[in-house]
């Protein structure tokens, strides 16, 4: 998009405070991973990647080295229709010994998934030896893969990469 997608725009907000607010709806403590200062104004917790310019993986990194839980829900800002039902659901699921990935049409969804505290040394290893796929760190270690296949789940998990996705989604929203 050329710009921060969580801080774009779609019906009158911008898309990570759909995001929050659903998760505001189920009292889980929020902090957020971002390099922009912006997000300040949202009153949660902004944390600057510890290893800049490794992606979800980094951000994943960050999370993990900036809480006491023993798991991390990680939650794309890009994601302005999921639910506090699909959330509840994926943590109800989690355990403290593997990851619960999230999977929709036979896709694997790293950025709506439960990760384990006590994977996070293999995480710096993966970053430092340029293994960034979240897909293949999943892959690669304990797991439970989680379905979510009905036709709402399948909404839910739409993400918003262009100003043409953004026009479409608002337009269905509004509809």
């Amino acid at each position: 998009m050329g710009r921060d997608k969580g801080l774009v725009s779609l019906n009158k907000e911008p898309m990570i405070a759909h995001v929050l607010r659903e998760l505001k709806l189920l009292k889980i403590p929020t902090k957020i991973i971002a390099n922009n200062s912006a997000y300040k104004k949202f009153k949660l917790p902004v944390y600057n990647d510890v290893i800049v310019d490794k992606g979800p993986m980094g951000g994943l990194l960050t999370a993990m080295e900036n809480t006491r839980a023993e798991m991390v829900l990680l939650i794309a800002c890009d994601m302005p229709f999921i639910t506090a039902e699909a959330i509840e659901k994926l943590l109800n699921n989690a355990e403290k010994e593997q990851i619960i990935a999230s999977i929709s049409n036979q896709k694997i969804n790293p950025l709506f998934s439960v990760y384990p505290v006590i994977l996070k040394e293999k995480i710096k290893k993966s970053i430092t030896e340029g293994e960034l796929k979240m897909t293949d760190f999943i892959l690669k270690n304990q797991h439970v893969l989680l379905p979510f296949e009905d036709e709402k789940s399948g909404k839910i998990f739409n993400n918003i990469n262009t100003e043409t996705e953004r026009k479409e989604a608002e337009k269905k929203w509004k509809d």
